[in-house]
C-alpha cells in the first residue's frame, strides 16, 4: 500500500510528537520540503546531543516508509533532509544510517561535491 504525504507526516509526528506544531503550521503543512527541513534540524540536534535512540528511531522509520511513499516525498526526504545532515561533529552517527540510507547519503554527498556542482555563480 502506498502512503501519501499526509499519512507519512502523521506517522512521523506519532513517532516524534515534538514536531507536530511546526509540521502542522500553516506555512509548513502543505510543503514536504519545509517539513523535511524542519525534520533535518530536529535530527541534527539529536546528532549534536549524541541521542542515538532518536537517531535510530528515524533510521528505522525511514527504512520502513521510504519504499511506500511516492517519488515526490522520497525526493524531499533525500534532498531536503538526508542530504543536508552534517555528521562532522559526530561521524559515528553516519555509520548508523545503515546500508540503504548510508548509500543514499554518500551518493548525495558525492553529487554535491562533484566538480560540475561547485562552479559557483560568477
Amino acid at each position: 500500500m502506498m502512503k501519501d504525504q499526509d499519512l507519512f507526516i502523521k506517522e512521523l509526528i506519532q513517532l516524534f510528537p515534538s514536531l507536530k506544531e511546526e509540521f502542522l503550521d500553516e506555512d509548513y503543512r502543505d510543503s514536504i520540503t519545509f517539513q523535511m527541513g524542519s525534520f533535518k534540524r530536529f535530527i541534527q540536534q539529536a546528532i549534536a546531543k549524541n541521542d542515538g535512540d532518536k537517531f535510530d528511531a528515524m533510521v528505522v522509520f525511514l527504512n520502513k516508509n521510504l519504499p511506500l511513499v511516492d517519488k515526490r516525498v522520497q525526493n524531499a526526504v533525500y534532498l531536503s533532509f538526508l542530504g543536508k545532515l552534517d555528521f562532522s561533529k559526530n561521524p559515528d552517527f553516519k555509520k548508523r544510517l545503515g546500508q540503504h540510507l548510508g548509500e543514499a547519503y554518500t551518493d548525495i554527498e558525492n553529487y554535491n561535491n562533484s566538480p560540475r556542482n561547485n562552479r559557483g555563480i560568477k
